[in-house]
């Protein structure tokens, strides 16, 4: 896995030397629209799906805190589908550790699917993401 941008809310790798067109993310904290360094965290991806042909994010929420009403509503209407419209076609979630960051988690993907498309399957560890993202990707190639 190559790093390719972290600050306090995000660690984000690319790990196509292990599993092509895959962006893993490691994100935390609480996400206000006003905090500069979230929302530089939460842009990054936004270009980097589509220059790089990142498929699959596989994002690991086990260290977020909240995030706010305004922020999920920004998410729903501008991040997924950009990202969408970019290339992604799957996010697989490992959930928060605590239920404050859970319930974040659940109201950020309750309509995602249904209002873009995107996969977003929940896993429980990161090595469970890294098999799905393995076999979600060679269903597309044998789909295509």
């Amino acid at each position: 896995m190559i790093k390719v941008f972290e600050n306090q809310y995000a660690e984000l790798y690319d790990m196509s030397d292990e599993i092509p067109h895959v962006l893993f993310g490691h994100w935390r904290g609480f996400w206000q629209l006003s905090d500069k360094d979230a929302m530089e965290a939460l842009h990054f991806p936004l270009n980097y799906v589509k220059e790089k042909n990142i498929k699959i994010m596989l994002t690991d929420y086990k260290d977020l805190e909240v995030v706010p009403e305004e922020t999920n509503q920004w998410l729903l209407d501008y991040w997924f589908p950009t990202v969408v419209a970019n290339g992604l076609k799957a996010e697989i979630v490992l959930d928060a550790g605590e239920l404050i960051g859970q319930i974040s988690v659940e109201f950020m993907y309750e309509s995602v699917n249904k209002e873009t498309g995107l996969i977003t399957p929940k896993v429980a560890t990161i090595e469970q993401g890294k098999e799905m993202a393995k076999l979600l990707l060679e269903e597309w190639k044998n789909k295509a």
